[in-house]
């Protein structure tokens, strides 16, 4: 009742903008973000490109741009489990504080898709 009452409010004053954000496009999105800033902090690189690479093409499927080619195995599963290696071969490889936050976001995030996927096997 109290959104409404703002929204008449501001009716009068302008433009409203209303932004919904899809709470199933922030987890790829974080995945991207902290791929992209492992990749730009890393050292060797070749662990870091995948994590990104991998990011990317779950950001792609969630946002329907383009549909997983694998039939037999889920997406959820080869890109979490992508995504949870990485992110722990870079975490056991690197000190630096952001490099730690960075790949346990990524290791973290490729474990919930691993444990989602296991739900549907079988």
């Amino acid at each position: 009742m109290a959104h409404r009452d703002e929204v008449r409010r501001w009716a009068g004053r302008g433009t409203i903008v209303v932004m919904k954000i899809d709470t199933m496009i922030l987890l790829p999105a974080a995945a991207v973000v902290s791929s992209a800033l492992l990749l730009l902090a890393g050292q060797k690189r070749i662990f870091e490109l995948i994590a990104l690479a991998a990011s990317v093409a779950w950001l792609a499927l969630q946002l329907r741009l383009f549909n997983w080619p694998i039939k037999d195995v889920s997406y959820a599963l080869v890109i979490g489990a992508t995504l949870l290696l990485t992110g722990v071969i870079v975490y056991l490889k690197v000190t630096n504080k952001r490099e730690v936050t960075a790949s346990t976001v990524v290791a973290i995030l490729g474990g919930i898709l691993v444990v989602g996927s296991l739900g549907t096997l079988g």
